[in-house]
């Protein structure tokens, strides 16, 4: 969900969110993961202004061949230009720890993609509405210096979080057929 009304989200709604985020599993069960949790309007807009000035003209400039490509890039257009507007932003990170004798980047990404999922069931369950974004990576240097993110952490995924302004679509995927392979890999 990339339209969301600027209303805001109670903080027990919010501690729901995060409760659900982190019963994600982890290597180890290390838990190795933060969230930044950002409604303080200047920092939305400092770094809402970064995220636009790099993609804005790029997402504008994008072909939209057809419907889907068309929703999924006018949508972005439009989170772009509201993102400050989104009553919450949750900065999924964690630092590369695990295993101790040999920490792996790839198992820092195993940890924090699935509570980031977990986080996102839990605001469509909760009738919230967000999206997993990487608009974080346009805006690096300003998402870190506004929210005092050191070089070491990595940010996996940025969510802003709100109540719909829209209604909840179907959603097109593939169907099961075309994306199991049973014993062995097969050419499809």
């Amino acid at each position: 969900m990339r339209w969301l009304r600027p209303d805001p989200i109670s903080p027990e709604l919010v501690e729901r969110l995060i409760w659900a985020a982190t019963r994600a599993p982890s290597p180890g069960n290390t838990q190795d993961w933060d969230f930044v949790l950002l409604d303080e309007p200047k920092a939305k807009t400092r770094i809402g202004d970064a995220v636009r000035d790099a993609m804005a003209a790029r997402v504008a400039a994008m072909e939209r061949p057809d419907r889907t490509t068309r929703l999924m890039l006018d949508g972005t257009a439009h989170l772009i230009d509201s993102f400050a507007e989104a009553p919450l932003i949750v900065f999924v990170c964690g630092r590369v720890r695990y295993p101790p004798q040999r920490p792996s980047e790839q198992m820092t990404w195993s940890a924090l993609y699935p509570a980031a999922q977990n986080l996102l069931v839990a605001a469509r369950a909760l009738g919230l509405g967000s999206v997993f974004t990487t608009l974080h990576l346009t805006a690096d240097a300003v998402v870190r210096q506004v929210l005092g993110i050191p070089d070491d952490v990595r940010i996996a995924a940025t969510i802003p979080v709100g109540w719909p302004a829209a209604d909840f679509g179907p959603v097109n995927r593939r169907p099961v057929s075309e994306v199991v392979h049973h014993n062995r890999w097969r050419s499809m």
